[in-house]
């Protein structure tokens, strides 16, 4: 693999930097956020987020083809470094919520800027193994990042975890800068937005990865946003407890993507996609059950609706990059967009489900039944799909 293209070391390097600036932000943003909008606000904000980065991504194959990757991704990753900053330091409702949601906005972009860098690196034939290391490497960096955050979060503030985040992303920016100078752009295709969804949406293998990709997404997000809340808020858990949970919850990503991601490159991806969603929706259901503040209970718990995820995770990447050309740039757009689009509508409807239902922990029983619909998703594929 690294033989055939050494750069790709670097973007196995610079994907294992964002995982871990991104690790040390996500699950502490929306209590972070809180106490500058309120708690039933948080999601009014993801969802402004979400709407604007959708908008954002159709731009992006456009400044590709007129900047190209390397410039894209400097930029992009040097003014996310400074909004970072400006989050650690500020204490306006004013500045922290307009330049958080700039900060959400250009993470995907760079998500999906390093996306487009894996395609061109890496060959087709190896998808699988190159995506399954890929991914466990960036996962890898959650894990680290839980087991540090929570001495840190103990002795800090949460703001001091954005001042971390700035000090990686600037090293990312110096790692981009110095190494992918020569990386070469492909001719990529001028189709016009509309004609890419359309093209999209009438191949049924893209469009059944998106709906799967979606319902995953659609579960990260009341996850990042609202477990946190539910464990700190409803069940008193310190900060030092759920780093030490999340830690335990994250380890699945790391022992067995990779080894998936290779195993897909043999026998295809619908046996294993059907046993992810239906790990994942049983699990989450069970958490509906626990209301005790019992730590290993919940590891244990979350741990096992991360065997799921993870296997969703790799087996529908791999199984949507098999079905482009790496000069496809608009179609990694419109997959991609599946993360701002599941933060659209996921706290629209967990508004909804907090009006209807008496407590918050049925959040975890609606999710569950949710992704019990990606047991069918999976079903569908045929041989002949592969």
């Amino acid at each position: 693999m690294f033989k055939e293209n050494p750069k790709l070391k670097n973007i196995f390097l610079l994907g294992f930097l964002l995982s871990l600036h991104l690790a040390f932000t996500s699950y502490i943003s929306s209590s972070f956020l809180s106490v500058f909008s309120g708690e039933k606000n948080v999601g009014l904000i993801y969802v402004l987020s979400s709407i604007i980065l959708i908008c954002a991504l159709s731009f992006v194959p456009r400044i590709f083809r007129k900047f190209g990757e390397y410039r894209f991704l400097l930029w992009s990753s040097g003014l996310n470094a400074v909004l970072l900053f400006l989050l650690s330091i500020s204490k306006s409702s004013s500045v922290i919520i307009p330049v958080f949601i700039f900060y959400f906005t250009l993470n995907t972009l760079i998500v999906f800027a390093l996306d487009e860098l894996l395609q061109i690196l890496s060959k087709n034939s190896s998808t699988g193994h190159v995506r399954g290391l890929y991914l466990a490497i960036g996962n890898m960096a959650w894990v680290i990042s839980q087991f540090i955050s929570g001495k840190i979060l103990s002795q800090s503030p949460l703001s001091f975890s954005f001042f971390i985040a700035f000090a990686i992303m600037t090293l990312f920016f110096l790692v981009a800068f110095l190494s992918l100078r020569n990386v070469h752009d492909p001719r990529y295709d001028k189709t016009p937005a509309r004609q890419s969804l359309r093209r999209f949406f009438a191949n049924k293998n893209l469009a059944r990865a998106y709906a799967m990709n979606f319902l995953l997404q659609f579960f990260y997000v009341w996850m990042i946003i609202y477990t946190p809340i539910y464990l700190y808020s409803h069940l008193h858990f310190s900060w030092q407890e759920i780093s030490f949970i999340f830690s335990i919850m994250l380890i699945p990503f790391v022992l067995i993507q990779f080894p998936l991601g290779g195993y897909s490159d043999k026998i295809g991806e619908k046996k294993m996609l059907l046993f992810g969603f239906a790990i994942i929706s049983l699990a989450t259901l069970s958490l509906f059950f626990i209301e005790k503040h019992e730590i290993w209970t919940w590891a244990i718990a979350l741990f096992t609706t991360r065997i799921g995820a993870a296997i969703i995770e790799v087996m529908s990447d791999v199984y949507f990059f098999k079905h482009i050309n790496k000069e496809n740039d608009e179609f990694i757009a419109v997959y991609r967009n599946t993360s701002p689009m599941a933060y659209v509508f996921a706290p629209l409807f967990a508004f909804a489900v907090f009006y209807f239902t008496p407590s918050f922990n049925y959040i975890f029983l609606v999710l569950g039944a949710i992704m019990f619909f990606g047991v069918y998703l999976s079903s569908t594929i045929k041989k002949s799909d592969i």
